[in-house]
């Protein structure tokens, strides 16, 4: 299958925004993080995310306990996702190519991650 990843169109509404990505290919993972665990490695861990979409350009994280997010390494600084405000959305904010989870919340963390 011939992947139109990054295809391009024009968007005329918008005068500021030239162009919009299209993506045909995206991966989507749920899965749970032990509470007390520090820089959980997504990629490592979870097969099915960066498979399709190995330098990903967006994320929509859901999770159900207050966690820390860093992109790319474990030196990065961390953002903290407070649960009262899921789902988190990063879209053309940071070309994402690995995520690190820290759990301190005291439970067991449900977390679904879809990237394209």
């Amino acid at each position: 299958m011939r992947s139109n990843r990054g295809a391009r169109f024009a968007d005329h509404l918008n005068p500021l925004k030239v162009t919009n990505e299209i993506y045909d290919t995206y991966d989507f993972a749920s899965f749970t993080v032990a509470d007390s665990t520090t820089d959980y490695d997504v990629k490592a861990n979870q097969t099915a995310l960066f498979k399709n979409a190995p330098r990903a350009s967006g994320m929509i994280i859901w999770h159900d306990q207050t966690v820390t997010i860093k992109f790319n390494s474990t030196d990065m600084p961390g953002i903290t996702h407070d649960v009262a405000y899921e789902p988190h959305n990063w879209f053309d904010k940071i070309e994402i190519t690995n995520i690190y989870i820290t759990n301190a919340s005291g439970s067991t963390a449900n977390i679904k991650i879809f990237l394209i």
